[in-house]
């Protein structure tokens, strides 16, 4: 029991250094995005892309036999941005997504607070893991939303060494030629846990309805 309320203790400690952290990136990122813009400063932004074909090099072993291959088929594009709208535009997108992040970490925090008050089955435990669920499930879709606007962002822009530059990562006919294709960054892993934390929900209301019962019963 001592064990399972030191756990606790410490995951509530995370979580509320996560809050003050979080917070302070909110106002860091508001205040590059308004210094980037107002002095006229480029924003270096950063998107991971696929290179195709990729470039392959063998891995040697011993008797310089061919035993592997390494591959070069990512990178990342790092791109100056002048325009102020786009600045503006991406910063006030980051501060809401790390906004998001906040909520449910404050949301996860009160959810602690209660499992550690010796109520796990209160009435806000529910609602509290299916927002949670859905929050990480809804990762994926805001990412692929927001790599959809990244032709606005790279328009105009080529590659010195002649490769095409594919801007949107829904591009299904790609070039035969070199290309650099930006990619969402989509984690599936995230998307797995909201599908947990969705069912541990049902699982509280269960476990709530039958502590109801069992209290009207008494």
């Amino acid at each position: 029991m001592e064990f399972q309320n030191m756990s606790l203790r410490v995951l509530n400690w995370i979580l509320t250094a996560s809050i003050w952290l979080l917070g302070l990136g909110i106002l860091l990122i508001l205040g590059v995005s308004l210094y980037g813009g107002l002095a006229g400063k480029p924003w270096f932004m950063m998107f991971p892309i696929v290179l195709g074909p990729a470039g392959s090099t063998d891995l040697l072993g011993d008797a310089q036999a061919v035993v592997g291959h390494l591959l070069a088929d990512r990178a990342t594009l790092n791109v100056a941005v002048d325009q102020m709208w786009i600045k503006f535009l991406f910063g006030v997108s980051t501060a809401l997504v790390v906004g998001l992040w906040l909520y449910a970490a404050i949301t996860l925090r009160r959810l602690v607070g209660d499992i550690a008050g010796g109520d796990p089955f209160a009435e806000t435990a529910v609602p509290r893991l299916r927002w949670l669920g859905w929050l990480l499930i809804g990762v994926n879709a805001a990412t692929l939303v927001s790599s959809c606007l990244l032709p606005l962002t790279l328009s105009g822009i080529t590659l010195a060494d002649g490769r095409a530059l594919v801007t949107s990562p829904l591009s299904f006919g790609l070039p035969s030629t070199p290309y650099a294709q930006v990619k969402a960054d989509l984690d599936g892993w995230l998307a797995l846990c909201g599908l947990v934390l969705l069912a541990l929900a049902e699982a509280f209301r269960i476990g709530r309805n039958l502590k109801v019962e069992g209290e009207g019963i008494i």
